[in-house]
């Protein structure tokens, strides 16, 4: 039998053609970003030799700062540049760096190293979710002292920020200048006798550029016993004179006292105890107004004047004044002949009584060796002693007889 003959192949309905679509060479020129009109072309574009490159680079370089992110290569690169006059666009500024800040902390100086992910994620790795969370906390109490510290140090770039120890100089000579922090403290209710102004400054209180004194209560020691060793160190070796002023305001104070005395020796502080308000109000009026004049005005003189050198030894015995002192020099003339004289004649010098006569006899005559004495009141107790039991012989005879 006859194999029929196979059907003829359908053929596929061919897809309308797109008129719009381009060739290969047409697409891959269409993906090219257009050019830019305005640019020069290489044949017209003039040529720079490198070391007039390398040059204005590094000239541009050099006006940036040097950071550790923004080098001389990285703005050399810039400068010169891809794409035509790039070398002509000005530089960015650089980005904003902690470590160009002088007071800046490591913390601060590297705290974007902390923020990248990598570094979080070898935290995790070392330490696990545990490590990172105490990690956090960690940076949070850090970041939170730095910003106290940045708070209270002052920033040379902001002008007329001063710091506290730097208004030391611009303050004036005749005023008790005061703390800040002392406002509301009772013992500036009772200074009356001296002008007292508020400042910024280290001490509580300045008497003069190289007197100070710092103000403590006893009651407030107790409750914060680190608090004074922070401002004593706050002082550094700026005075001569350095005057802690202490409040006597409990009543069990022997413990506290002997440390705050061993304290000021330690330390070349001088302790002074004030028991109320007002006294303490006093040593503040009395260390300013003495703030000019030396120790010689308490201090003792020396005589240069024989008359006043004798009135000096003669008034060392008791009731003797400077008076009795003349009268007798005048009675003897000398003081060797008013030393060899005996009790009658001393006791003929007009104003010179019996206790006087006698206390001036002993101040010549009397041994200053209390050996001397010792053995001088014994024979005394010996011959009072025998002529006791001399007594009592002479009775019992007269019984006898």
């Amino acid at each position: 039998a006859a194999v029929p003959a196979p059907a003829p192949a359908t053929a596929r309905p061919s897809l309308p053609v797109n008129p719009y679509a381009r060739s290969g060479a047409a697409a891959a020129a269409s993906s090219r970003p257009p050019a830019n009109p305005y640019a020069k072309t290489s044949s017209t574009a003039p040529t720079r030799s490198a070391p007039a490159a390398s040059s204005s680079a590094s000239s541009r370089s050099r006006s940036q700062p040097t950071t550790g992110r923004w080098n001389q290569g990285m703005a050399a690169a810039y400068a010169i540049g891809a794409g035509g006059g790039g070398g002509n666009r000005p530089l960015p500024p650089p980005p904003p760096d902690a470590s160009d800040n002088p007071h800046a902390t490591f913390s601060q100086a590297f705290g974007d190293v902390e923020d990248s992910d990598h570094y979080r994620k070898e935290v995790e790795a070392i330490g696990g979710s545990g490590g990172a969370s105490r990690h956090d906390r960690a940076r949070a109490e850090q970041r939170a002292f730095d910003a106290s510290a940045a708070a209270a140090a002052p920033s040379p770039s902001v002008p007329g920020n001063v710091s506290a120890r730097d208004q030391h100089i611009a303050l004036q000579p005749h005023v008790l200048h005061v703390s800040t922090k002392q406002r509301g403290n009772a013992v500036l209710n009772h200074i009356r006798n001296v002008p007292f102004s508020y400042s910024t400054m280290v001490p509580d209180y300045i008497f003069s550029p190289n007197r100070c004194a710092l103000f403590l209560s006893c009651k407030y020691h107790n409750l914060h016993p680190k608090y004074i060793h922070r401002r004593i160190s706050e002082l550094r070796t700026d005075f001569d004179l350095r005057v802690l002023l202490c409040l006597v305001d409990i009543e069990d104070n022997a413990s506290t006292l002997l440390g705050l005395n061993k304290l000021c020796v330690v330390n070349n502080m001088t302790l002074i105890l004030a028991w109320s308000n007002e006294e303490a109000a006093r040593y503040l009026e009395t260390f300013k107004a003495y703030e000019s004049k030396d120790a010689s005005s308490i201090q003792r003189r020396e005589q240069t004047h024989f008359a006043d050198q004798v009135a000096d030894v003669l008034t060392a015995a008791r009731s003797v004044n400077k008076s009795d002192s003349a009268q007798l020099m005048s009675q003897f003339g000398t003081l060797r002949g008013l030393m060899a004289a005996p009790m009658d004649e001393l006791s003929l010098c007009p104003g010179i009584g019996e206790k006087k006569v006698r206390r001036l006899y002993e101040a010549f005559h009397k041994p200053f060796s209390s050996v001397q004495a010792r053995k001088r009141r014994k024979e005394k107790e010996e011959a009072a002693a025998k002529a006791k039991k001399k007594k009592n012989n002479d009775d019992e005879e007269d019984l006898f007889m």
